[in-house]
């Protein structure tokens, strides 16, 4: 039978792993959090040490992932560093009037006008600069939602 405190945490969890995809939400945090709060409820007798360190730490490494993964892809496609950093910023200030569009906007509009004072303006390799962060960006949520899924499964596994 499934404890009233299992079920709520299986339940945030899946709610954690939803909201990868809503900006600015540290859902891996969130669910490291969880974790460690069912752990607490149980006197650290559930999941096990061994699974809730990996629990924990696979929940950290997809906040990880989601933070790096628009500045790596951005680094890949050519853009600089700085441009990709001040792009996310006046896409999280654009969050709040356009919403999560804005994200997009902001960041690919800054590397885009960025690469294109970089390169005389080269219009296709702005263009590319750009595509290269603001999918970076969006693939984030999804590589962070995969990772949280995992953790999910296994903590339901784990203390089922």
């Amino acid at each position: 039978m499934v404890s009233l405190a299992a079920g709520l945490a299986i339940a945030l969890l899946a709610v954690w792993t939803a909201s990868s995809f809503v900006p600015l939400v540290p859902s891996g945090v969130l669910a490291a959090l969880t974790v460690v709060g069912y752990a607490y409820t149980t006197g650290f007798a559930e999941p096990g040490l061994a699974v809730l360190v990996a629990l924990v730490l696979v929940s950290l490494l997809a906040s990880v992932a989601e933070f790096v993964s628009g500045m790596v892809s951005g680094r890949l496609g050519g853009a600089s560093t700085r441009t990709v950093v001040v792009g996310t910023i006046a896409g999280i200030v654009l969050l709040v009037p356009l919403g999560p569009l804005g994200i997009v906007v902001g960041l690919g509009g800054t590397v885009f006008l960025a690469a294109l004072n970089e390169h005389d303006g080269d219009a296709r390799e702005a263009a590319r600069q750009a595509a290269y962060a603001v999918v970076g960006a969006l693939a984030s949520a999804l590589v962070q939602a995969v990772i949280l899924a995992g953790v999910t499964v296994a903590f339901a596994l784990s203390v089922l």
